[in-house]
């Protein structure tokens, strides 16, 4: 079956839509094999290749390099200069999109707004197929092979007819949904249970709702080998309790616009970043490299010519050890920094909710941070029958101590997912 969808399904996929994934898959595989100095040679290589096409075809980088008098067979990646969706969106995105690139070998694409700054681009057909490529080749070494069956769970249908049949062709099992409720949730476990997928993949706060369900429920019991996570950030308690539920490890995975495709190994020993697809810089407040810490996602994307990423800012957060990202802490505004200077990630409000010896573990059923126009925290809670007055002012009493700013609460009904099937943790008023 593997042989089958690889060696003639895949190549048949990408012959009918202009693009080459069998190629790179292929290509990935003997990259791995590279010794760390074929690697840089490469990336060198790739690197120098997009700055002088930049140069030429990129009325943003062609000015920029002109008015630096800079030589572009020459430029180090250092010396260009760091953007943002701001920065491209008070330039204009056509500033940052090639003047002379084939219309029919690019794919318009959009990013996914969870910052509330969702913006169109171009992604060229040779990138999205590299960056495909990176990913199944992400599913290999966890053990999958194409064709093994697999369920997506996503909010919404797929309507495109093209990728219905994609979906039935890489036996996929699409599961949509629109709302997570306890008849939501219940429908998509048993399909699990009779479909026997071999890897499930989803964003975390969907398999953590999921994995409560199933913990507290009895009559579930089929295990899939892994489960993938992508999309955002995956806290301790959101993985203890999905790897709980369904008795599996999970892989996460980080990716956006211009950014290699980043994964957890299946060692757990930190993210492998797909230094094929480009390069990740991470970046602390002064721009400065660092090897340990917290800092930003800086990347530059070598394949993407209809709309080049260089020295992208993501404004992701993640945590780096001896060069290597060992956490994705989340997006930069999904961060508190209180008056000691001290940041508090998604991940230190989602411990404190979820960390068994508090007593808003078994009380509290979501919760969302506020950041207040006046400086200080609302906490937006759903609560159940077992939250009580004397939990309310513990929560206040903490965060107060912890944020050193005014903290109250305010119970709600329900704090809903996003469209783009994400729930934000922090927030501003």
């Amino acid at each position: 079956m593997a042989f089958l969808h690889e060696h003639i399904i895949l190549p048949l996929s990408d012959l009918l839509r202009g693009e080459q994934v069998h190629k790179y898959l292929r290509l990935l595989s003997e990259a791995e094999m590279w010794t760390p100095g074929q690697m840089e040679s490469f990336q060198q290589e790739r690197l120098q290749k997009l700055i002088v096409y930049v140069a030429n075809e990129v009325p943003f980088y062609r000015e920029w390099i002109q008015t630096h008098d800079l030589n572009p067979n020459t430029i180090t990646l250092d010396q260009l200069p760091i953007v943002s969706k701001s920065i491209m969106r008070k330039e204009g995105i056509e500033r940052f999109s090639a003047e002379n690139f084939p219309i029919k070998q690019r794919i318009s694409s959009r990013s996914s707004g969870s910052t509330g700054e969702p913006f169109s681009f171009y992604v060229s057909k040779e990138a999205y197929s590299v960056n495909t490529a990176a990913k199944l080749h992400t599913w290999y070494l966890a053990g999958y092979r194409l064709g093994d069956p697999y369920m997506k769970i996503a909010n919404g249908a797929r309507h495109g007819k093209l990728k219905k049949l994609q979906d039935k062709i890489n036996n996929c099992l699409y599961v949509p949904f629109y709302s997570m409720n306890d008849d939501t949730l219940m429908t998509i476990l048993d399909k699990i249970e009779r479909s026997h997928p071999t890897i499930i993949r989803s964003y975390p706060i969907p398999l953590y709702l999921l994995a409560q369900y199933r913990n507290s429920h009895g009559g579930y019991h089929y295990c899939p080998r892994h489960i993938m996570t992508t999309g955002s950030t995956l806290p301790t308690a959101y993985r203890t309790e999905i790897e709980k539920a369904f008795g599996c490890n999970i892989i996460d995975s980080y990716s956006c616009e211009g950014t290699p495709n980043t994964f957890e190994t299946p060692a757990h020993d930190g993210y492998h970043i797909s230094n094929y697809y480009g390069i990740i810089e991470v970046l602390d407040d002064n721009n400065h490299s660092i090897t340990d810490g917290i800092g930003r996602v800086v990347s530059t994307d070598f394949w993407n010519f209809a709309h080049p990423f260089l020295r992208y800012d993501t404004q992701d957060l993640v945590e780096v050890r001896d060069g290597k990202i060992q956490r994705i802490m989340g997006r930069e505004c999904e961060s508190y920094i209180n008056t000691n200077g001290q940041r508090y990630t998604v991940h230190n409000f989602v411990g404190f909710f979820q960390e068994n010896n508090r007593p808003t573990r078994q009380s509290v059923s979501a919760y969302q941070v506020v950041k207040r126009k006046d400086g200080g925290i609302t906490f937006r809670l759903v609560v159940n029958e077992q939250y009580t007055s004397d939990i309310e002012q513990y929560i206040i009493d903490f965060w107060h101590q912890q944020l050193g700013v005014p903290v109250n609460v305010s119970i709600v009904e329900e704090i809903p997912l996003m469209k783009n099937n994400k729930r934000l943790t922090i927030v501003e008023e």
